[in-house]
């Protein structure tokens, strides 16, 4: 966004329209994918998708991520193709070669991933989390561009199936659960 006070208030609109979507989890996050606002069903989807984790660190840095996941290999090489096509969009700046620096110095798998210059970048998929306390719950993804935004991307994400929508509504049900303890 051009004018910060516009950037700030479309924000603050977004952050109140995410809390209102209490069974999809969805979150807001900026050029360089850092969570900016987050609902409860995100975060009870992810501890990735809670407001300030930046998604690439997250992805690339975090211990407790699984990389000897199956599907690893295929999320990973999404990230790195984002970030790039986010790189490509806007003015070289100080922000993304401290990102971009600080994941090839600490991660041999981003290395790998961002050398892939093939790789595109796609604004929907499919990610399973199996790591989830209720069981594996398949979710597709939508990543949308906020209107008259040049920076921030709307992450919208939807279960596949009737039983990761069960498990869905019921680890949102546990979480609330345990923040009203």
């Amino acid at each position: 966004m051009h004018d910060d006070a516009a950037s700030v208030r479309s924000r603050a609109a977004l952050s109140d329209l995410l809390a209102s979507w209490t069974t999809i989890p969805a979150f807001l996050c900026d050029r360089f994918f850092t969570v900016l606002a987050s609902n409860d069903a995100a975060a009870a989807l992810s501890q990735g998708f809670t407001e300030g984790t930046n998604l690439a660190r997250f992805a690339f840095l975090e211990p407790d991520v699984d990389r000897g996941h199956a599907n690893w290999h295929e999320a990973s090489a999404q990230m790195a193709a984002l970030l790039r096509e986010s790189l490509d969009e806007h003015e070289p700046d100080s922000a993304v070669d401290t990102i971009v620096g600080e994941l090839s110095v600490h991660s041999r798998d981003f290395s790998v991933a961002w050398a892939d210059e093939s790789r595109r970048a796609t604004s929907r998929g499919i990610v399973p989390f199996d790591d989830s306390p209720v069981g594996r719950i398949t979710c597709s993804y939508y990543m949308l561009t906020v209107p008259e935004s040049d920076d921030d991307v709307l992450f919208i994400w939807q279960p596949v199936d009737e039983v990761s929508r069960s498990r869905l509504d019921e680890l949102i049900e546990r979480r609330k659960t345990s923040e009203s303890n």
